[in-house]
């Protein structure tokens, strides 16, 4: 949608300059507050922004009733220099974004003619006549500034709150609030916080936080210069403090324990080194039923590297799909050494890839015996040189089982590439 209307924001990047920003988040819906929805928008938000000097104070939700977010505005839990909301732009009667901003903030609603029609175009456009509770997506608090939403029908708005707080009200879905973030908040934030440094972000897999704070203590002379987060299960990054780098540090003491630098997760750095070695992988998965290759393909450019993969959970789809041989699943059972051997030449051989890793386990609850207890799993690479196997006993839930097997996988992979030692396998690679 293009520009229409008085005060129209194309770039924010007009406003003072400072070297310390604070931003809070607000989003906005029952739908989260129920659980039925996950708000990925924090997330989004605070991964996009803190890389860049931004400090995140606070992430909060609130419902579509009523005075649930004009009540938020008004008794906010810390002074910030922005916030952003997200949701409640739409046209439902529980879509009340633009009410509750305008009640805070204390102005009344008004109503822009000329971005109605905006709307409406874009609708007739797509071969369909807007409903009329759709004209509400063209009310704005009076003296706010439109925010213009080339991806979807509801523009958003950004306006001043008592106190010189900045205020960016943003479609809930997904795709528009990605968009709208990038197109309009990243320049404020790079135009306020372009002064300040971050630190450096150091990624492991497999090392335990206490063992890793413990070394940071060390490294860094005290306690409280760092920051330690657990990302997934057995992934975990440390934040160091601006202007310290011990990644060569790192890689001496953890080796592929260390899986890269930067905040990126184990599938990105997996996919940069394997085109930066021109590797193509493939993947044949049983307990972890493609997660290993839904990680692998969440990464843009995977395409380049990842031919496909197999998920075969049955004796059968091994057998058939993989070229397992049913005597040896007979004999050994499906999750042993020879049977994920098998499995990763098997993939490797039917996707002519250069590198593929196959998984067999026990995610649990039930199906454990003395010999294979819950969480027994075993893993297999293969090469065109050489096929290596490794018995992991994971603990846990089910999902903590199979998102760990996940995580390790992804790093026998990148450990491979990289002709590194993998972690906890004892023979050596060839």
């Amino acid at each position: 949608m293009s520009s229409a209307g008085d005060n129209v924001a194309d770039s924010p990047t007009d406003l003072p300059v400072e070297t310390t920003l604070r931003l809070g988040v607000i989003t906005v819906g029952d739908e989260i507050l129920e659980g039925r929805i996950v708000d990925l928008h924090s997330r989004t938000t605070s991964a996009l922004l803190t890389p860049r000097g931004l400090e995140i104070l606070w992430h909060m939700s609130v419902g579509d009733a009523p005075g649930a977010l004009s009540s938020a505005l008004v008794s906010l839990p810390g002074a910030v220099d922005g916030i952003v909301v997200a949701g409640g732009l739409g046209p439902t009667e529980d879509d009340r974004s633009r009410q509750e901003i305008a009640h805070a903030a204390g102005v009344e609603l008004e109503f822009d003619e000329d971005v109605w029609k905006q709307i409406r175009e874009r609708f007739l456009s797509a071969k369909v006549e807007p409903a009329e509770n759709n004209r509400s997506q063209a009310q704005r608090p009076k003296g706010s500034e439109w925010l213009v939403n080339r991806w979807g029908s509801a523009p958003g708005f950004r306006l001043s709150l008592p106190g010189e707080t900045l205020l960016f009200a943003l479609p809930g879905v997904p795709s528009e609030f990605d968009s709208m973030l990038k197109e309009y908040v990243l320049p404020w934030v790079d135009s306020r916080a372009g002064g300040c440094q971050v630190g450096e972000v150091l990624e492991f897999i497999g090392i335990p936080e206490s063992r890793l704070d413990e070394w940071c203590v060390q490294q860094l002379g005290g306690i409280g210069h760092h920051h330690i987060c657990v990302k997934e299960w057995g992934q975990i990054e440390v934040r160091l403090p601006a202007g310290v780098s011990l990644l060569a540090e790192a890689g001496q003491k953890f080796g592929a324990s260390l899986i890269g630098e930067g905040g990126i997760g184990a599938e990105a750095h997996l996919v940069r080194a394997a085109i930066r070695e021109r590797v193509t992988i493939s993947t044949a998965e049983s307990c972890t039923g493609g997660l290993i290759g839904a990680r692998i393909t969440e990464v843009p450019g995977s395409s380049e590297i990842y031919p496909g993969g197999w998920v075969c959970y049955s004796y059968e789809a091994k057998s058939i799909e993989l070229g397992v041989d049913p005597e040896v699943i007979e004999t050994r059972g499906a999750v042993s050494a020879e049977v994920v051997e098998a499995m990763a030449e098997g993939a490797r051989d039917r996707s002519s890839s250069q590198l593929a890793i196959a998984v067999s386990g026990i995610a649990g609850p039930g199906g454990g015996t003395k010999d294979k207890p819950v969480g027994t799993v075993w893993m297999a690479v293969a090469t065109e040189t050489v096929t290596r196997s490794h018995r992991y006993q994971l603990h846990g839930t089910r999902d903590r089982i199979r998102r760990f097997t996940t995580n390790l996988a992804l790093q026998v992979l990148l450990a491979t590439i990289n002709q590194q030692e993998i972690p906890g396998w004892s023979n050596p690679q060839s």
